[in-house]
């Protein structure tokens, strides 16, 4: 949202450094490593449940469909009201291809903001294979070499997109690019039952990789480079892994920050709701007849809350309340149980 929000500007350091990026800036990056430490807890969790690997769809399903497909629906609507014309290629949007079909999905003639969308894709397409992969693992050591092997992976496919004939803008947005940085994530999950010295070198790195990654990224860090695809991306990957790192430990100041009610119910309620109505609400609030910029930002951030806040209570919570399965033991696993953390894992 931020880099969205601040895309390009010079009015101060801080806001050009958030919107000095080129391609899709930290956010996305952030996004997928939060992920897997996220979800990663709750796969292994449901390791020993019956009908586990069609809970854990329908659950998540039942989080993201209702929302997701409500927002296609009105896009086609409106669309089809603005312009007389129906959206095309719904499709790519309807099977979560937006981050393959790029091509496709920028040509829907959408007058509501589409863009957003593809990290959404490769998340829920990363998460019809991982529960597979872990659950055929018989210990955590399995499991960690599983992590990193899909780490290696995903930075090798990072540099077969960089050749010649290839398009990095293009081919940036599949899934073996991404898929690493939700295994990185995983690693975190993992650290959180047999604790390795990973989340500790992460904790003490913060600080080193923030200043590097700052520095970069006031010297122009394009992701849509070769070198800032490859090398660049992987440097937003660890040090969004070390700043959740931080934040899962009770003790630090991050970790009393993201922990406070504020970010909590955030992160449990609005999130996705921001996530997927902001865009629109920016545009809306950005052309509004107001001289000052910044009581359009105020206007934006504080409508894309209230906004949010409504869709969860009065939409999105009545599909999250659906009970779904039941914790019925099936299988042993040496898998111990999480440590105590700070609040941020345990809203997920």
């Amino acid at each position: 949202m931020l880099h969205h929000l601040t895309r390009g500007s010079q009015t101060s350091i801080v806001l050009h450094l958030m919107g000095l990026q080129v391609g899709n800036g930290i956010g996305p990056p952030l996004f997928f490593v939060l992920s897997g430490v996220l979800l990663t807890t709750v796969i292994i969790d449901a390791r020993g449940t019956e009908h586990r690997y069609r809970n854990f769809l329908t659950r998540r399903a039942l989080r993201i469909l209702p929302l997701y497909l409500a927002y296609l629906g009105v896009a086609m609507v409106v669309t089809f009201l603005i312009t007389g014309r129906h959206m095309q290629n719904v499709w790519v949007f309807g099977f979560f291809l937006q981050n393959t079909f790029l091509t496709a999905a920028s040509k829907t003639g959408s007058v509501l903001p589409m863009y957003h969308f593809w990290t959404l894709a490769v998340q829920d397409q990363f998460y019809l294979l991982w529960p597979l992969l872990l659950w055929n693992c018989d210990s955590v050591r399995k499991m960690r070499y599983l992590c990193v092997a899909g780490i290696i992976l995903s930075f090798g496919a990072r540099i077969i997109i960089t050749h010649p004939s290839l398009t990095p803008e293009l081919f940036g947005r599949i899934l073996p690019a991404h898929a690493g940085e939700m295994c990185l994530g995983a690693l975190l999950a993992l650290d959180l039952r047999e604790e390795t010295s990973l989340s500790s070198i992460l904790r003490k790195a913060f600080l080193p990789l923030s200043a590097i990654l700052a520095i970069w990224m006031w010297h122009g860090l394009s992701l849509t480079t070769s070198f800032g695809s490859v090398i660049g991306l992987q440097l937003i990957a660890f040090t969004s892994a070390a700043l959740i790192a931080a934040a899962l430990e009770p003790s630090t100041r991050i970790a009393r920050v993201l922990g406070s009610k504020f970010f909590a119910l955030g992160g449990k309620k609005f999130a996705f709701a921001m996530y997927v109505f902001h865009p629109l609400i920016l545009t809306i609030c950005m052309s509004l007849p107001i001289a000052s910029k910044g009581l359009r930002l105020t206007l934006f951030a504080i409508s894309t809350v209230v906004v949010s806040g409504l869709s969860y209570r009065y939409f999105e919570s009545f599909f999250l309340h659906v009970k779904v399965g039941t914790p019925v033991s099936k299988v042993n696993v040496t898998v111990s149980s999480p440590r105590e953390t700070a609040v941020l894992l345990k809203t997920a």
